[in-house]
């Protein structure tokens, strides 16, 4: 008897550990539920030799695919998040049903603060994105677009103390000083709060948000165009916010949308390919699904002399999309945190939009772009420093030379330049004071504090041999690298 006992407790117990596994097949995609890309399946083999870190892939995978594992989480959401208000799954739970982004927290805060360092690159980074766009008769706008919570912070939970002051208001003042073109939408958002312009169960503006916005940013560009002030709308509750589907993956409620109705002037997509039915490509890019707009390029069916427009945007972009397109006779939308001045068109306008909570990653990448010319002679050196180096890549239609900074080298201001030597002759460029991680990290160097980041236009340098120096804090460098032009 006691032996029976064994045999089916250990039956019942293994029955029980294979039951996520026999019901594989039968559940629904978390991929689809969850809207992110699963963990890969793992390999034994990994570029050639024994995966060691196999076990740990193979439980992620496993749990990324674990039948009924939204409905799991989503009633461990609601037990955290409706019982107990504690943040889950990367949401606050506010008042009067209003959620909020975790991550979002740490600006509202003032626990993100950027070194002054970095608040300086950013700002030299973007006034030299604008000198780029003036000197081909441009105009330029950076657009930092606010957290929900620094516009409805009533909403917020009481434990979560608002700064009076963070990464948004110093770069803002910072720009101002530096004559950047910066339009401080997050006076525009509180002056106009009463209005709702924001989702409850949403990180994002709502479409009425976006309305006002887009007044704002034409304003200040000093572009003509319409005002839609007495188009006609609807409130609809069909919208599924991104905070609602974190916190409740299998069952999201939903939210309220102002839905407009707008006479826009004929239009079409030249790209992505894929969008060749103009209004059901147009509904799914501005959508909650955010699929398939990274790059959208749109071309009036007849010319309004209304220019061209460049914008780099991230998901706060969507709601602009129709409205930017209507009063542009030719628009380029790029979901990325630097520009390619190479997709800049002459004489038009630039739009960089960023959401606040990613500011940093402005100085994670360099714009695509050539360096400008300067001339120097407050300088000495040459000095050597461990932490300077150099490397080239030939990309973008540039010589593009990048690299670290010793901390003895960074300049108060930021300012950083890339000196060239060549057949006796020297030429002088002002580099964008960024360490480019990703590029530095396939050199072996990981985490770097400060660094540089420049496109040389390959038609400014003669054939032969030319020396890399950097030149910061009035200090030139030993030869760090060199680049050979070939002849023609």
């Amino acid at each position: 008897m006691k032996k029976a006992f064994k045999i089916a407790y250990a039956a019942v117990f293994f029955a029980l550990c294979a039951a996520p596994l026999a019901a594989m097949p039968f559940a629904q995609s978390n991929e689809q539920l969850e809207k992110r890309e699963l963990a890969a399946a793992p390999k034994i083999i990994e570029d050639g030799i024994i995966n060691t870190t196999f076990s740990e892939q193979a439980e992620a995978w496993y749990n990324d695919r674990l039948p009924f594992r939204a409905k799991l989480l989503q009633g461990a959401g609601f037990i955290k998040s409706e019982v107990f208000k504690a943040p889950t799954a990367n949401v606050i739970q506010g008042s009067d049903g209003w959620l909020f982004f975790e991550g979002s927290s740490a600006d509202y805060m003032d626990t993100n603060a950027l070194s002054d360092y970095q608040l300086k690159s950013t700002a030299v980074t973007l006034s030299l994105t604008e000198e780029n766009v003036k000197a081909k008769n441009g105009k330029f706008l950076f657009v930092p677009m606010p957290n929900k919570a620094e516009v409805y912070d009533e909403y917020m939970p009481i434990n979560y103390l608002k700064a009076k002051e963070n990464n948004y208001s110093r770069l803002l003042s910072l720009l101002k000083a530096k004559g950047v073109s910066v339009l401080d939408m997050k006076s525009v958002m509180r002056d106009n709060k009463d209005m709702g312009l924001y989702h409850k169960r949403d990180t994002h503006w709502n479409y009425l948000g976006a309305l006002v916005g887009y007044n704002a940013i034409m304003d200040s560009l000093s572009h003509p165009h319409k005002t839609y002030d007495n188009a006609k709308y609807e409130i609809t509750e069909d919208w599924q916010g991104d905070l609602e589907k974190l916190l409740y993956p299998d069952d999201p409620g939903y939210d309220e949308q102002y839905r407009f109705d707008i006479e826009f002037d004929d239009f079409k997509f030249t790209m992505p390919p894929t969008a060749s039915d103009t209004k059901k490509s147009l509904e799914l890019f501005m959508s909650d699904k955010e699929q398939g707009d990274n790059r959208i390029r749109t071309v009036k069916t007849e010319k309004t002399n209304s220019g061209s427009l460049y914008m780099i945007r991230d998901s706060f972009g969507r709601a602009l999309l129709p409205f930017m397109i209507d009063n542009y006779d030719t628009a380029f939308f790029e979901r990325r945190s630097s520009p390619n001045m190479n997709s800049f068109p002459e004489g038009g306008d630039m739009v960089f939009e960023i959401v606040e909570r990613n500011l940093a990653n402005i100085t994670l990448t360099a714009p695509i772009m050539f360096a400008p010319e300067r001339e120097l002679s407050d300088f000495t050196g040459d000095y050597a420093a461990d932490n300077n180096k150099a490397f080239t890549l030939e990309e973008n239609g540039g010589i593009h030379i990048f690299g670290t900074l010793d901390e003895n080298f960074v300049s108060d201001d930021a300012r950083v330049y890339i000196s060239l030597v060549q057949n006796g002759k020297e030429r002088i460029y002002e580099a964008f004071p960024i360490a480019e991680q990703e590029l530095l990290k396939k050199q072996g160097i990981e985490n770097a504090c400060y660094g540089f980041s420049a496109y040389i236009d390959p038609s400014k340098l003669d054939a032969g041999e030319a020396e890399i120096h950097i030149i910061g804090n009035k200090m030139k460098s030993v030869t760090l690298a060199t680049i050979n032009k070939k002849g023609e």
